[in-house]
Formats: C-alpha cells, structure tokens, sequence
C-alpha cells in the first residue's frame, strides 16, 4: 500500500477547488490573504518557514463549540488540548475567553498551563506510562488526574494519598480519520483501562483510600461528519459504563468524552455539527443525573484550521517522469503527512485562485523517503521562488517540531483582523 497522502476524488473537480475558502482565509487578486495578511509578503519576512496563524478563527472556533454546551444549561467545561499547539498566542487568547480549560499530556504541560495563567481546576491531565516522577510534579495540584491503568493507581496511591481520581476507559469503541488516528476498537491498544480490568481498578481505589471523582475516555483523533454517528457509540458505551459505576460505587463528579473532533481536509469531507455533537453527550449524560459535569477536549477542532505553514519552493525538476516540487521544510516541521498519512491542501500564495494545469508532487528537504507532503497533486504552474501554502497546519505540526538533519524549525506568527492584543509582527 503506498503510505503517501494521494489526491482524493472530490479535489480533482475544479469546481470545488477553493473549497476551503472562509472569513480570515481567501484570495483576494489572486493572493492568498490569512486573517487580512498578504501570505507572500509574510513569508518572505520571515527567513525560514513560517506558520501563520488566525487568533480570531482559534477563539471563533473554541467559543461555537463552548456556546454549543452552554445553551442546554447543564454543567460542562471545554478544555483545549493543548498538545495540539502550546504557541503562546493562542493560549492566550484562549485564557482571555475566561471560560476554556486546558487538557495537559505530561506534567510540563500542566505547569505550562498554570504558568499562562489557567486555574488548577481547569486542568485535566490524562496519560499514558505515567512514573512516579510525573505524579510527584503533579502532587496536590488540584487538577482532574485521569488514570489510564491499574499501574497509576498503584503509583498515585504511594506519591499522593487519598486524592480524588478519575479512570480512562477503552469502550473499545473507536473512530478517527484513519487507523493511525484511533486509539480504541477490535485492534488493543495502549490507551485506557479495558472493561475486563475495570472491577480491578475500582478495587484498588477502595484499598488504597483514593476516591472515584469521574470517568474519561478518547477514542480517535480527525473524525468529521457523518463519523459522529460511530462517536455516539462510544459515549453509549461509557455512560452505560458509568451507569454500573454509580450503581455500585456512588455518585460521579464528570465525564470525560475526550477530543477527537476534526475540520475538513478535502472538498469531499463534511464538517462535525457542533450543535449536533453537544445535544447528543448532554442528553445521554442527563440520564445519569444533573449534577454530573460533561467535558470535552478537543485539540484539532479548536486551533487545526487556523493555521497556514508558508514554505518557499527551492526546486521544480522532472524525476521518473514525475514533477517534483521542492520546498524550504520537510516533517521536521509537520509530521501530518509523513507520520499520520494525513491529506494536505496546498495553495499558491500569488495564484490561490488560478485553475489547475499539471500535477506535481511536493516534497520536503529531509533526506528521508517518506519527507512526501502530496503525491500527484493538481496545481497551477509552480517555479522556483515561489511561495506555497499547506492549510489545516495549526495542528500537530508545531508542537512537534524537531530538529532532523538539523533542519531549523519554522518561524510562527500569530495575526488578527479583530485586533487581538496577542497578534505578532515579524
């Protein structure tokens, strides 16, 4: 199976070709404008690759999601998952809505968030192979702790005695765009307690003193669409869950219904009806009582879609009867392709609204096979010098650059139409 992102069918049709345009991202002249910012002239501020980033879509996008909850009056909180993308601005103006939480992956995300200046008790930290060394940075913080095994337990038990704890279930249920991006199902995985081991679980929060404050789960990152209906099964499957919990071992503080959500990538792919998604979690939920707090903690949903990486071609050279198109990155800057074989848009900055005339593959500067952004993609013609633009870049490519071949990391800028006192200038 070739691993290499391919067109997909909806794209080809160039009556969809600027699908992805929106308020903050369009062309204007044929420019590609993000958040009112001619995309050429910034990157050729910059001198190395730049994500761009629009401050006013990352508080649009947390606020519909947040007023998606609130207008059922029942008790949630939305926290933001902040592995998906720590640069400050956006932290920034996520804490200036007053309302959003954060969703911590390791003790130095908790920390982070403490030192933004996020309350204690609107942290969530959940992970996998926890040490004691994690728990002892994290002892008496008054942060929700899910733990994701009988392991954790054990070691929260002798690091922080009789704190309130929360359990990460596997509903083995699972969906996301594709099977890199689902943490549960038929296939086992590392994430969560299984049902199997549940009764253990509960056991060893008796022996130990611990008290039960709620469950959690995350069952696959990406999904979009008509994919909510599988979502659904998985909520299903822990409010049942949480039903026999309560039965057996009294009243439960929240629920955990992870992150998840995903923007679409292609023409072809539907958008997730926030309002859709809050209704059906808050009236199963309701069922278990009112005083049960729902939460979610979405990563992708919230800052996926407003960020642009501008790259410069350094090559156009026919290979194999290929046109490869050469740019200034590589996955050093943004694994969505080579490591979650994930689709990405690409636009030409000063020809963002020109008409397919050839298909090119662009791929990145790191000496390694799988440095393939797009494969046989249809784009306007595409010289050296120019500036390209991959959209849907605001997630999960800054938070994990790093440093291969000693490639340098791109440069990041936040921008705002709205004047959103955390926007940058280069």
């Amino acid at each position: 199976m070739n691993r290499f992102p391919q067109i997909r069918p909806a794209a080809l049709d160039p009556a969809h070709q600027n699908w992805w345009v929106r308020d903050g991202l369009r062309p204007e002249t044929h420019r590609l404008q993000i958040a009112g910012h001619d995309a050429e002239t910034l990157a050729r501020r910059a001198d190395r690759p730049l994500f761009a980033y629009d401050l006013d879509r990352v508080e649009d996008n947390f606020m519909r999601l947040h007023q998606a909850f609130a207008r059922h009056g029942h008790p949630f909180q939305v926290f933001y998952a902040v592995k998906a993308n720590r640069f400050r601005p956006i932290l920034e103006t996520l804490r200036a809505t007053g309302v959003a939480g954060i969703d911590a992956a390791s003790p130095r995300e908790v920390l982070y968030a403490l030192e933004m200046g996020f309350p204690a008790e609107k942290i969530t930290f959940t992970n996998v192979s926890v040490s004691k060394r994690d728990l002892e940075q994290l002892k008496g913080l008054p942060i929700m702790l899910n733990c994701d095994s009988l392991s954790v337990i054990e070691k929260v038990a002798q690091v922080d005695p009789g704190r309130a704890i929360g359990l990460r279930i596997n509903p083995q249920v699972g969906v996301g765009i594709n099977e890199n991006l689902t943490y549960a199902g038929q296939r086992a995985t590392k994430f969560g307690i299984y049902l199997d081991r549940l009764p253990e679980a509960l056991a060893l929060i008796e022996k130990h003193g611990l008290r039960l404050q709620g469950l959690h789960m995350h069952v696959g990152c990406g999904w979009t669409g008509s994919a909510i209906t599988q979502y659904f099964q998985a909520v299903d499957r822990l409010t049942a869950i949480a039903r026999q919990v309560i039965d057996t071992h009294g009243p439960l503080e929240y629920l955990n219904f992870g992150g998840g959500l995903g923007v679409p990538l292609t023409a072809g792919d539907g958008s997730v009806d926030v309002n859709l998604y809050a209704r059906g979690i808050v009236e199963r939920v309701r069922q278990l009582g009112l005083g049960i707090k729902v939460c979610v903690e979405p990563g992708d949903y919230i800052v996926k879609d407003t960020g642009v990486l501008l790259s410069e071609v350094v090559m156009v050279e026919e290979k194999g009867g290929t046109e490869f198109v050469g740019v200034n990155t590589g996955f050093n800057v943004h694994t969505g392709a080579s490591h979650y074989n994930l689709y990405q848009e690409f636009v030409h900055t000063t020809r963002a609204d020109f008409s397919p005339e050839h298909q090119v593959t662009i791929v990145g500067n790191i000496n390694e096979v799988i440095d393939v952004f797009a494969s046989d993609r249809p784009m306007p013609r595409i010289q050296e010098g120019d500036i390209l633009a991959m959209l849907n870049a605001g997630g999960y490519g800054a938070s994990m650059m790093m440093e291969h071949c000693l490639r340098e990391p791109a440069m990041q800028i936040g921008l705002s139409q709205k004047g959103n006192p955390f926007a940058e200038s280069l």
